[in-house]
């Protein structure tokens, strides 16, 4: 049976990081002023049918939008203006709504995409979760490869998260190249608790066995600490190395961002060592951010390039065919919808998110 691919989108965008709330309010300002030009797509997934040559192919089958309340997407409803505040957004993020979220997607995924092929789009990588789920019990964990692009590796709990941001936070110098979602700037005003978000889901799917550690590669994260940080003698330093030093352990494999041949290298000796029939794809944005990537919600590190990006997709597809590996699903992730596709006329520069994904894509659909 031939299999369709399913894109929907998931508009889910509940971070309580200052600067994306300070852009909604910003938004919602400008419209009740009738300040917004159209186009006005309101998420990811509007922004991509728009513009993608790519999904604009009949193999792709449109689904629409997994639902979420307006004040938790990235462009509210003006009624919805007194919601948008630190507290309230601390509040979803400390009382488990978007592990709910992330729950009632997999009975979605279960019930409106399977056995076809999910394509996700949308701000939040937490969602990943939840097809993810849905997956593993299809397919069973022991079956899935997960290949992460991610600036990010979204598998630290908050705590440690804090507690690594305070060190940087004191002692900069040592952490010029650490660069965790969690930005120390924001420590102070922060009451988060240990919790599945975009920063820590793939933590708890680890822990759940939803996904198996040996089965995860992470490709491009930059918190991952290098032999500088590892020689730092500070307890919550030393904290941070051993918990990816556990992750390791077990199985997880991180190619963190360095010289472009060796990252290839270090990702074609990962899957020489994995053989699974299915494989699941989770393209963070940011993997590219502030290079070709400017629509990338979290931009505190500087990505890696076009070409290596794609050299890693050709390395992945190559793979799936010499392995008759199948693809199972895949998501384009944390996309800042405010700057997709825009150009900023000071720099010259152009936002190139939609492009590079549509290269991206043609490697596997």
């Amino acid at each position: 049976m031939v299999k369709r691919v399913k894109v929907f989108g998931t508009a889910l965008d509940a971070t309580d990081f200052p600067l994306n709330i300070q852009t909604k309010l910003a938004y919602l300002t400008r419209l009740s002023q009738n300040l917004i030009k159209e186009p006005n797509f309101l998420d990811p997934y509007d922004g991509f049918l728009q513009y993608s040559r790519v999904l604009s192919d009949e193999k792709y089958t449109k689904m629409g939008k997994f639902p979420i309340d307006s004040w938790l997407t990235p462009k509210p409803n003006i009624e919805d203006f007194p919601l948008i505040n630190q507290l309230m957004f601390q509040k979803v993020t400390n009382d488990g709504t978007i592990k709910e979220y992330s729950n009632k997607l997999a009975n979605y995924v279960k019930s409106q995409i399977l056995p076809d092929i999910p394509l996700m789009i949308a701000p939040d990588h937490s969602l990943s979760g939840g097809v993810l789920r849905a997956l593993s019990k299809e397919y069973g964990a022991v079956n899935i490869l997960v290949v992460a692009f991610d600036s990010h590796f979204d598998g630290i709990p908050a705590s440690l998260s804090i507690k690594i941001s305070e060190f940087l936070q004191e002692h900069e110098e040592d952490g010029k190249e650490l660069i965790p979602k969690l930005m120390p700037a924001v420590v102070d005003s922060l009451n988060i608790n240990d919790t599945y978000t975009c920063a820590s889901y793939l933590y708890y799917l680890l822990q759940e066995k939803i996904i198996l550690p040996e089965n995860l590669i992470i490709f491009g994260c930059q918190d991952y600490p290098d032999e500088k940080f590892r020689l730092i003698e500070d307890q919550r330093a030393k904290e941070f190395v051993d918990f990816f030093n556990s992750l390791e352990n077990q199985g997880v494999k991180f190619i963190p961002k360095m010289e472009d041949s060796q990252m290839i290298d270090e990702l074609k000796s990962a899957l020489e060592k994995i053989s699974t029939p299915y494989i699941y794809i989770s393209f963070d944005v940011d993997i590219g951010s502030l290079k070709d990537v400017i629509a990338a919600r979290f931009r505190n590190a500087i990505g890696i390039d076009r070409s290596t990006i794609l050299s890693a997709a050709k390395l992945i597809k190559n793979y799936m065919a010499s392995r008759k590996c199948d693809l199972i699903g895949l998501d384009v992730m944390e996309v800042e919808i405010h700057l997709l596709g825009r150009e900023f006329p000071k720099s010259g520069r152009k936002d190139l998110t939609v492009e590079i994904v549509d290269e991206f894509l043609n490697f596997f659909i």
